[in-house]
């Protein structure tokens, strides 16, 4: 499966449910829920806890008053009940006090006969079912409205005694606890909100700052490191866990690319004088044969030595040393004179060259990017067959400048299209064709010794047949060289389509 090339960000997608950010969310909503819970929990409790002892209140009062009946009779019970609702309390004088006087004047009495009628008691309801009544409708000496809950006991002679209990500190009780909650879960979730979307910011800072480093690292910049702040938490650790990493392979690729840089310089000098010698014995030879297989040996050396001296041009460019001669390069200008010049080779290759080109400015080596232009070119001509339109295009875009050939020739298999800029890589099974498998390897090096990128377009990415090599550049618009830094930024890729 094809994956996006090396510095284009990949396009925005839906946030994956195990990011930084979705997981301080989901961490937040179970705060809360399970606050909420325990709230709700709480609020069920005490309304359980009041009405309890509203009961037990209840309970006592309706057991004494049965007592007495029994032991007085039912007209004394009559009288202790008047004497109840005619009672008046005297002042409190603490906050107990005030507690069971308030209690006092929430009970409320009903007596009646074996016939059915009140003989006593001051609570303007009607007379509930024997038993525990949760809700009995009943209506204040003030004409409010309110709910009691009783227990109607049949007395000894065949009466009924009913005794109640208002319902209204329940439900004051309900809402204060009710406000509270609300309250505390208010500011229980905006506190929580706070400290872990905070938490998220600082992962998620962190993490952005790693990656601008790793996007950086392999832009090519092997200087950057993973940012350490001091402050030796787990990122610190981590940081420097990955900077001991990036040294290690910072000092392996250099030890690498300096083995293969000396073995060419090594090689070429024993290289040279054996061409040379060959070149002489060929001029010695008599013999047509022995002339003919030095003369394939010559060409042989001269294949080798071509690629020796691609390889350290890679080095080169690999190694940033080319960056010292960046000066303001008119690329639209270069590429069309690298294309000039191969249209004789086109023309007698049978191939058709399309040159479309405006004046586009970068920070760069002309000499290097006109071999941009030069090996895709080449690649182009070599790769594709006779008839094959091949189209050279250099543009503007928003902040970067796109160089690019395409072709309406065969085309590369899509799981090949990354590998096409490895070194060395052919895609001829017997690596018969031409090529040493480096010129896209070089036209990569390039554009990342510049600050680009080097990718291989889709062929229905712009509705084209073959293939379409395409390299972005930032964009260089002013001649102070103070904006060179912003000329090496990352840009965001784009395909070029049209």
């Amino acid at each position: 499966m094809p994956t996006d090339p090396p510095g284009r960000r990949l396009p925005r997608r839906l946030p994956h449910p195990r990011t930084v950010r979705t997981l301080a969310l989901v961490v937040a909503l179970v705060s809360c829920l399970i606050t909420a819970a325990l709230g709700g929990l709480t609020y069920w409790y005490v309304h359980e806890e009041v009405e309890r002892q509203i009961d037990e209140r209840i309970a006592v009062d309706a057991r004494t008053l049965l007592q007495f009946e029994r032991t007085h009779g039912f007209e004394a019970l009559v009288q202790l009940v008047r004497a109840k609702d005619a009672y008046t309390p005297p002042a409190p004088t603490g906050h107990l006090a005030v507690v069971d006087i308030a209690l006092d004047r929430t009970m409320g009495y009903i007596v009646a006969d074996g016939q059915g009628v009140r003989r006593a008691g001051g609570l303007d309801a009607d007379m509930p079912p024997s038993g525990w009544s949760e809700f009995i409708h009943f209506r204040h000496p003030d004409g409010r409205d309110a709910i009691a809950q009783g227990l109607n006991s049949r007395l000894g002679g065949g009466g009924y005694l009913l005794v109640a209990a208002d319902r209204t500190a329940v439900d004051q009780i309900d809402a204060v606890l009710l406000r509270l909650f609300l309250a505390a879960f208010g500011i229980l979730l905006l506190v929580n909100l706070a400290l872990i979307l905070g938490f998220g910011r600082a992962v998620r800072r962190r993490l952005d700052a790693m990656a601008r480093g790793a996007e950086a690292i392999m832009a090519g910049d092997m200087s950057r490191r993973m940012p350490v702040e001091g402050t030796s938490d787990e990122f610190d650790e981590l940081a420097t866990v990955l900077n001991g990493m990036l040294d290690r392979i910072v000092a392996l690729v250099t030890r690498l690319r300096e083995l293969s840089s000396g073995l060419a310089h090594d090689l070429r000098t024993p290289l040279s004088r054996m061409q040379a010698k060959l070149e002489r014995s060929a001029g010695m030879a008599r013999d047509v044969e022995q002339q003919e297989l030095l003369e394939a040996a010559i060409d042989d050396g001269n294949r080798l030595a071509d690629l020796f001296a691609g390889l350290l041009s890679i080095a080169e460019i690999d190694g940033r040393r080319a960056q010292r001669r960046f000066v303001r390069v008119d690329l639209g200008a270069a590429a069309e004179q690298i294309a000039e010049a191969h249209r004789p080779a086109f023309e007698d290759s049978g191939h058709r060259l399309l040159i479309e080109t405006e004046q586009a400015f970068v920070l760069g080596d002309q000499a290097l990017l006109q071999r941009i232009a030069a090996n895709l070119l080449d690649n182009a001509l070599v790769h594709t067959p006779r008839g094959t339109t091949v189209t050279l295009l250099v543009r503007n875009l928003a902040e970067e400048i796109a160089l690019s050939v395409r072709d309406d020739g065969p085309g590369v298999a899509v799981e090949d299209r990354q590998r096409i800029f490895e070194r060395l890589v052919r895609l001829e099974p017997g690596r018969s064709g031409p090529g040493y498998g480096l010129g896209l390897s070089m036209v990569q090096a390039i554009a990342a010794a510049h600050g680009g990128t080097a990718s291989a377009l889709a062929p229905d990415s712009c509705g084209n047949e073959g293939l379409a090599i395409e390299v972005l550049l930032p964009s260089f618009k002013d001649q102070d060289e103070n904006l060179k830094a912003k000329a090496f930024a990352r840009h965001r890729g784009s395909t070029g389509c049209e």
